[in-house]
């Protein structure tokens, strides 16, 4: 059997002395390092003494049998893999393992390739499931390197409510995680190309919002380090309407982008700051019309720059939506969302961040059913 550098351990339960001998050899050959236990009371002192990756026990044995040893196990280390052994009239049995988040379940007679399937699958699921932890640790360390930085001004609040915000998301992400890895080992094992398909779809999902928000936490620390270089206030939103204009179309939504031209005109800024801020409105707006039913007039999300008095104005509005009060009031405080499940929260508490950097300033106004307007203001001096 394919292993990787690390060898799994195994702790084989089993009052039948010949069972022990066959597995413990098979597995063995394996690759694995095998502790077998003569039954429930010595697989348990085992257990807490060993540790080992994967529990491989029988069902019914005397003393503590296979049940009761498997809810204790699970009770001590919830992520280990417990397989059982169960005789053909031990279904019932067998569900009930099931039940108590057993991993598997093999019948005797034991073939050698069964049992080596089901311990290939329980290292599999190790596997994924230690990838799982090591990125959410790396994230949790990311994210309070980035908390150390937020602005002192801020009340314990706030913050609290950041943390809270990022924890929901950082969940939602772990249990997307666990779900789609599920579905695409139930498709693999049972060679089902409609769970194969889903679990991917689901999958892809899921690194689509670890993307988003590695990309947010990162925008959202380069803040503190802009680059400040004399630009043409149109440069930040050049690209914009080329990036946004196909997923605008399969919306519906006409997109339209007005310059300002003037070609004599030069802002200290930092112009891929400046692109994330305008980007994040944007994106915003054309998402504005989501969970809006179908309406009569065009949807439709313009993004302006303009020159009024001597500050630069980025303005983008929509028709969408809009913004209930709730929404409102914490729209660039708070760690929130409009976009449900797919929004990381970050994206207008990074713009607001940024525009403050340039010493602008953030505003909007919106109507519910009506739209929103936002806009940023950059000092030309």
């Amino acid at each position: 059997m394919n292993q990787d550098t690390h060898t799994y351990t195994i702790l084989l339960v089993d009052d039948e002395p010949g069972i022990r001998s066959v597995l413990t050899i098979t597995l063995t050959h394996a690759g694995f390092t095998v502790w077998p236990a003569s039954n429930g009371d010595a697989g348990l002192q085992l257990f807490f003494e060993k540790h080992p990756d994967i529990v491989i026990t029988d069902i019914k044995m005397p003393g503590i049998d296979g049940i009761e040893l498997l809810k204790q196990i699970k009770d001590a280390a919830p992520e280990t893999e417990v397989i059982m052994i169960t005789g053909h009239g031990d279904m019932d049995l067998a569900v009930k393992s099931l039940q108590h988040e057993a991993a598997d379940f093999i019948t005797k007679p034991i073939d050698a390739a069964e049992i080596e399937t089901a311990v290939k699958k329980a290292v599999d699921r190790i596997s994924i499931n230690k990838s799982i932890r090591s990125y959410m640790i790396d994230l949790e360390h990311m994210i309070k390197e980035k908390d150390r930085a937020i602005d002192e001004s801020k009340t314990l609040s706030t913050i609290g409510q950041t943390i809270a915000g990022m924890s929901h998301v950082i969940k939602n992400i772990a249990g997307g995680l666990k779900g789609s890895s599920f579905i695409l080992e139930q498709g693999i094992e049972n060679e089902n190309r409609e769970y194969l398909v889903k679990g991917w779809e689901m999958m892809k999902k899921n690194i689509d919002k670890i993307t988003n928000l590695s990309l947010d936490l990162l925008n959202y620390a380069k803040t503190s380090r802009l680059d400040l270089v004399p630009t043409h206030p149109d440069q930040p939103v050049k690209e914009i309407k080329a990036l946004l204009d196909l997923q605008a179309k399969q919306r519906g939504i006409d997109l339209k982008v007005s310059f300002l031209g003037k070609q004599d005109i030069r802002v200290m800024m930092d112009p891929g700051a400046m692109h994330t801020c305008v980007f994040n409105l944007t994106t915003n707006a054309l998402d504005a019309f989501d969970t809006q039913a179908a309406a009569e007039h065009p949807r439709q999300v313009h993004v302006f720059v303009q020159q009024k008095d001597d500050a630069v104005v980025y303005q983008v509005q929509d028709n969408g939506m809009g913004m209930n009060k709730t929404v409102q009031q914490a729209v660039f405080t708070d760690f929130i969302t409009t976009k449900g499940t797919r929004g990381t929260g970050f994206g207008l508490m990074t713009t607001k961040k940024i525009v403050e950097e340039h010493q602008g300033s953030i505003g909007f106004t919106t109507r519910e059913g009506k739209g929103s307007k936002f806009w940023i203001q950059i000092p030309l001096s």
